[in-house]
Formats: structure tokens, C-alpha cells, sequence
């Protein structure tokens, strides 16, 4: 089965110098990045590796509602329909997984299949840990 995951985007201390190594290595390059950096060791994987384990989230393609790379934590670019739009019909995805407010939100009117909806993993909220091993659940369950 594929799942495709959806994060908010990506985020790195130097954004100026990802965004050219993007440009001059192209697409397969910024999808082995965004899974790179992720569980590099920022909040957001650290959290997704306690709630989900290693091994789903290494089953996981791990994509970004927006191909924007921003060089703060904070920044809330908007969603790009037309890359997420784009990003499921190359991976064909049997579930998809929406990590915070912004993915879900843009990826919910494009997507008919089976779709689990969770918090942003560095989300600050004291349920957050809860919520994101309900939907390692929900997935578990999804894939037997």
C-alpha cells in the first residue's frame, strides 16, 4: 500500500541555498530532502517517530502541501493545489495523511479516498501526542 503523507512545508536555517540545490537537482532531489530534513532530528520528526515508529514512517512518502521552503519554523505559506493535485496523482496513494490544519484543509476537497487527519506534529497544543498515535493507529488499522 502507498501512504502519502502531507506536512505544512519544509523549513531550514539557510532556505536561499535548499531552494538552488532544489532547482539544480530537481523534483527527486526535494522529495529525499523534505523526508532528510525532516527526521534530521527538528521537533516535527522526533515527533512523528515517537508517535508512529520507525518502521511507518519509513513506509511513509513524505510530501509538503507547499513547495515553498522558508527559513523559520513559524512561516505559514499557503497551500498549492496544484502541486498537491499533482503530488497524488503521481503516487496514486491508496491513504492519505494530512498533518496539520493547512495540509488538511487543501488536500481534503482533492482527495476521495481514505484520509486520516492530524495535528501538525510540532503543534504546541497539550493533546497533540495523543492525537498523532490515535492516527498511527487509524493507520495500522487502514493497512491491515
Amino acid at each position: 500500500m502507498t501512504v502519502l503523507a502531507f506536512l505544512q512545508n519544509m523549513w531550514v536555517r539557510d532556505p536561499a541555498r535548499v531552494r538552488a540545490l532544489i532547482e539544480r537537482y530537481g523534483e527527486s532531489y526535494r522529495r529525499r530532502l523534505i523526508a532528510y530534513a525532516l527526521f534530521a532530528g527538528c521537533a516535527s520528526g522526533r515527533n512523528l517517530k515517537t508517535a508512529f515508529g520507525e518502521e511507518l514512517c519509513r513506509l511513509i512518502t513524505w510530501e509538503e502541501a507547499s513547495r515553498e521552503v522558508t527559513g523559520h519554523p513559524g512561516a505559514r505559506p499557503r497551500a498549492d493545489p496544484v502541486h498537491i493535485a499533482a503530488s497524488l496523482k503521481e503516487h496514486e496513494p491508496d491513504i492519505v495523511i494530512c498533518f496539520g490544519r493547512i495540509a488538511g484543509d487543501a488536500v481534503a476537497p482533492l482527495w476521495t479516498g481514505k484520509l486520516i487527519l492530524a495535528p501538525h506534529p510540532a503543534a504546541r497544543q497539550p493533546d497533540t501526542m495523543a492525537r498523532l498515535r490515535h492516527a498511527a493507529t487509524e493507520l495500522q488499522k487502514m493497512l491491515t
